[in-house]
């Protein structure tokens, strides 16, 4: 899906194109973006881009200069918002192309899709952030039905899209190529590659359909605003259900929002908005696991509540929460702590046998090590 911020027909409306030299031979132009912060060439777009780590070459033509004008002057408002929201969303599609090895700067898709909206669908059925399909859902192992839809659920549906962009990856080898199939599908851009004769994507864009010739242009436009934003004098707006270090408890048993509202304190709006994968308020019970979000604070409170599993402090021993950050994994966390991945195991009743950013769990850890600490 491409995101619609604004009207197509919006988005050469104010592009002023000046033509640069005087060969009949050479005729080369140069698209630029007047706005009242700055005045923007292809020229600085591409230098600006230079600068960044993208996974592919950074050409600029004017199809990536007229989705920056869309991004910064006719739908300013709209890409302040998802400045704002990238916030909460990009620390935990970072660690997940990080934990599968593929470059971070993929996350850009995701603005693309949905405008991070995990509530955006398609009139052909693709759902969630990452704009996932029935089919290519149920394929990496997302539920859908009775009451869950996982492609709107923010950490299973980022790794269920990073395993798609990886499968891609090893049968495209060109990253290019694997954005083309993240919008078209690597049917349509394998049939293309042999139509082409190559895999060089300037020849095979030429056996793509329109929009996916749009996609390349779109994801160069996209990374450049959300790294330079601040010098077109935008600012990020940040959603009313924002929580900057919101943390994921995993729940096994039947909860409603009501009674985790009741528990926490958290109102049953901001539940909702923050975990809209529980299309019906309730949380069903699960062999797996379904992950909550909550605001900072409010976790352990449930944790107390509900997911207290009766363990008493080990002799010698107190009692503390952790929450993952970018690249744990229950290995590095047992070595960190000098424990066992057994006793994370038991303390935190972790069935699924891993873990996921911001997730809270209970360690136990020796009196020494917090005398050692203070």
């Amino acid at each position: 899906m491409n995101f619609p911020w604004t009207v197509a027909a919006a988005l050469l409306i104010g592009l002023t194109v000046s033509t640069v030299g005087v060969s009949a031979k050479a005729h080369k132009t140069e698209v630029s973006i007047h706005s009242s912060k700055t005045t923007l060439t292809e020229t600085l777009v591409k230098e600006r881009l230079s600068k960044l780590s993208l996974p592919i070459e950074t050409k600029t033509n004017e199809a990536v200069m007229s989705r920056i004008r869309q991004y910064v002057v006719t739908g300013k408002k709209e890409t302040e918002l998802v400045i704002g929201r990238s916030n909460l969303y990009f620390s935990v599609f970072e660690h997940y192309l990080n934990a599968y090895g593929l470059p971070e700067e993929l996350k850009y898709l995701s603005v693309i899709e949905s405008g991070l909206q995990p509530q955006v669908r398609s009139a052909v059925g693709a759902s969630g952030i990452w704009q996932l399909m029935p089919v290519a859902a149920r394929h990496y192992g997302l539920q859908m039905g009775g009451g869950v839809d996982e492609r709107l659920d923010l950490h299973r549906s980022t790794e269920a899209a990073v395993k798609m962009l990886k499968y891609l990856h090893d049968e495209l080898g060109d990253w290019t190529l694997v954005l083309a199939a993240y919008n078209s599908g690597i049917g349509t851009i394998k049939s293309a590659v042999r139509k082409a004769g190559t895999r060089n994507y300037s020849k095979v864009s030429n056996f793509l359909p329109h929009e996916t010739r749009r996609y390349v242009p779109a994801y160069l436009a996209t990374a450049y605003v959300m790294n330079f934003y601040q010098q077109h004098g935008l600012q990020p707006i940040i959603p009313s259900y924002y929580s900057a270090d919101a943390r994921v408890v995993r729940i096994y048993r039947n909860l409603s929002f009501g009674q985790i509202a009741r528990i926490t304190g958290v109102k049953t709006s901001l539940l909702a908005a923050l975990n809209p994968s529980f299309t019906g308020g309730i949380i069903p019970r699960s062999v797996k696991g379904n992950l909550l979000m909550l605001p900072n604070g409010e976790s352990s409170a449930l944790l107390r509540s509900y997911l207290d599993n009766g363990l008493k402090n080990p002799e010698g021993t107190m009692k503390t929460p952790y929450v993952a950050t970018k690249g744990d994994d229950l290995a590095k966390i047992a070595t960190l702590f000098n424990t066992t991945v057994e006793n994370l195991v038991k303390w935190n009743d972790i069935r699924e046998g891993k873990i996921v950013i911001n997730q809270e769990l209970v360690l136990f850890l020796p009196k020494a090590f917090f005398i050692k600490r203070a």
